[in-house]
């Protein structure tokens, strides 16, 4: 029903839908400097996608004077946080019937809870710049759970429009 229980095949097309907005920045100048932009992948291993090490798909810049990374956004890392992005989209509504009773730490859920408060606010930029996504009407929300309806949600088809929905809120 959930990410959770997902097949090899989903988690090769979140890699590739990964691995295309890498290629379209890699084309791009450096942002700082302007830059040609190297492919600097680092290892990764994030919880909530077994036991698996992932590569995380990364930017430096070649210039001496310059050398800034540039990280693309994922659908499956959320930002610096070491679960998987779907887990911490899904952790708070769906904790007990994830199984992530004895995974994630009543303090980390709690940071997290903090975290969707203020990203869900309508005075954030994220939840500004989302209203955009959502159907007219949809009532403002203090947790992600609630606006995964207006995507069809649980229905396997809809996790990436939902992980491509909150992927910036993790910037």
């Amino acid at each position: 029903m959930y990410p959770l229980s997902a097949d090899d095949a989903f988690f090769q097309s979140l890699r590739d839908l990964d691995y295309q907005l890498f290629i379209s920045l890699k084309s791009q100048p450096c942002r700082r400097c302007g830059g040609v932009l190297d492919t600097a992948n680092y290892p990764r291993k994030p919880r909530g996608l077994g036991e698996n090490e992932e590569l995380r798909f990364s930017l430096c810049c070649r210039s001496e004077e310059c050398r800034k990374r540039l990280t693309p956004p994922s659908l499956r890392f959320f930002g610096r946080k070491v679960y998987s992005a779907w887990v911490v989209i899904l952790a708070l509504d769906f904790y007990d019937s994830l199984g992530l009773s004895r995974v994630i730490a009543w303090q980390t859920l709690a940071r997290w809870r903090e975290f969707w408060r203020e990203r869900l606010a309508e005075s954030h930029p994220f939840m500004r710049n989302a209203r955009g996504q959502l159907p007219p009407g949809t009532p403002g929300a203090e947790l992600p759970g609630a606006l995964l309806a207006c995507f069809g949600f649980p229905e396997r088809g809809t996790w990436i429009p939902v992980l491509k929905f909150f992927r910036d809120a993790a910037l």
